[in-house]
């Protein structure tokens, strides 16, 4: 939710500019100009006492219930301007020298009929998309899968951000269901749980205690597990409440792989499922190295699944050039399984093909890739961050992955 100065003046100073000229324009409507226009400044002045508030109480030392009400502040204002805008550029063009009243006219009633419509869009984005749960079934081949996992099932979920919901259980009701439903024989759960305390996750524990599968259900921790995202008094109280998360997630039934990994065995074949720490980005330390969790990298020849929340670890050639990590402990790695992006919980699909803003941010930020024989999938999450809402087909999704080995010629 941080905001840089720059782009934040710059934001206030464009929106300023925008509300001055729809004042002006308000005011010289042919209709109730002074309600129109006296409701305009209002609203401004509200949006821009929300605005200020969001940015200026320090959320890094709020408790929860404040920073959910911050979350709501920030969507709030731009629920408001993202409309004006959209307006604003349908109503400008109609508003020139050689443009008549007519066209003013119309000008106006599409622009207002945009704005109605696009407001009313983004509150159902907030207020429905976010418990829409997508389910994505996806088939991966590879040659070199055992016989024996031909057909395995594999249900990955992400990045739940479970102080999003403030306590209230029901969104991870229907998850869990969700999960349930599809009878995988591996439940992998890829990172951030949490947004900044472990417990967000205690009126949750119930409901996730009843995820379960023939192989267990494996997660890893994300970049908001680690406890950054909150300003502790010490080093030490933060590294304390990642450890009762961790240890509240093992009180659910669930193998926690912190840097470590566990054999899947099928009569005499076997996988190896590793988990590593979140590989995270700058200002945070880097870790999460595979040597750390899988010693037998090197030699060993069974198929391998990493789960690593963060999806930048598979780009191979950008981590061997910045020289953080040595690109061969990749080798071995078959498929991985990453969350985190979110898909910056906006998302569009035409005619099969799905674009985000968040391809600007990130070249793997949502569904499958490929490389070679290796395999990447990024779930876009369950939960949000940021902001409370869900646009487009940015639905709140749960993975299924079915494994098939691949028929050679």
């Amino acid at each position: 939710m941080t905001l840089q100065w720059i782009p934040l003046i710059s934001l206030l100073v464009v929106n300023f500019f925008l509300d001055i000229w729809l004042y002006r324009k308000f005011r010289r409507s042919e209709h109730w100009p002074r309600l129109k226009s006296g409701v305009h400044a209002v609203l401004s002045l509200v949006l821009l006492a929300v605005i200020m508030v969001a940015v200026f109480t320090p959320h890094r030392q709020c408790d929860n219930h404040t920073f959910v009400g911050l979350m709501w502040m920030l969507y709030i204002y731009y629920a408001f301007y993202v409309p004006r805008y959209l307006a604003a550029l349908v109503w400008m063009p109609t508003h020139l020298k050689w443009s008549g009243r007519r066209t003013r006219k119309v000008g106006g009633t599409v622009a207002t009929l945009l704005g109605i419509l696009v407001f009313v869009y983004m509150l159902f984005g907030s207020l429905q998309a976010t418990y829409h749960i997508n389910v994505e079934h996806v088939d991966m081949e590879f040659e070199n899968l055992p016989d024996e996992f031909d057909g395995y099932r594999i249900a990955q979920f992400s990045d739940t951000h479970l102080g999003t919901y403030d306590g209230n259980p029901r969104f991870m009701t229907f998850c869990v269901d969700s999960i349930m439903a599809q009878k995988p024989d591996l439940i992998c759960f890829t990172g951030d749980l949490v947004s900044r305390f472990s417990s967000e996750a205690l009126p949750h524990k119930k409901e996730l205690s009843r995820l379960h599968a023939p192989d267990g259900v494996l997660s890893v921790l994300g970049n908001h597990d680690d406890g950054h995202y909150f300003q502790w008094p010490s080093e030490e109280q933060r590294q304390a409440d990642q450890q009762a998360l961790i240890d509240l997630e093992r009180e659910m039934g669930w193998k926690v792989l912190v840097n470590d990994h566990i054999i899947l065995r099928r009569d005499s074949s076997e996988i190896a499922v590793i988990g590593t720490e979140c590989f995270d980005s700058w200002p945070f330390p880097k870790k999460g190295f595979l040597d750390s969790a899988y010693v037998d990298y090197e030699t060993s020849k069974r198929f391998t699944i990493l789960l690593q929340h963060n999806p930048t670890q598979w780009d191979l050639d950008n981590i061997y050039k910045l020289k953080l990590i040595d690109f061969r402990l990749c080798d071995k790695v078959d498929l991985m399984l990453s969350g985190h992006t979110h898909a910056m919980q906006c998302m569009i699909t035409l005619f099969g093909h799905k674009f985000s803003p968040a391809s600007l941010n990130c070249e793997f930020w949502g569904g499958q890739y490929s490389k070679g024989n290796h395999k990447l999938y990024v779930n876009i999450g369950l939960g949000m961050v940021g902001m409370p809402v869900r646009l487009g087909s940015a639905y709140p999704e749960v993975t299924l992955i079915t494994l098939k080995k691949k028929k050679t010629k």
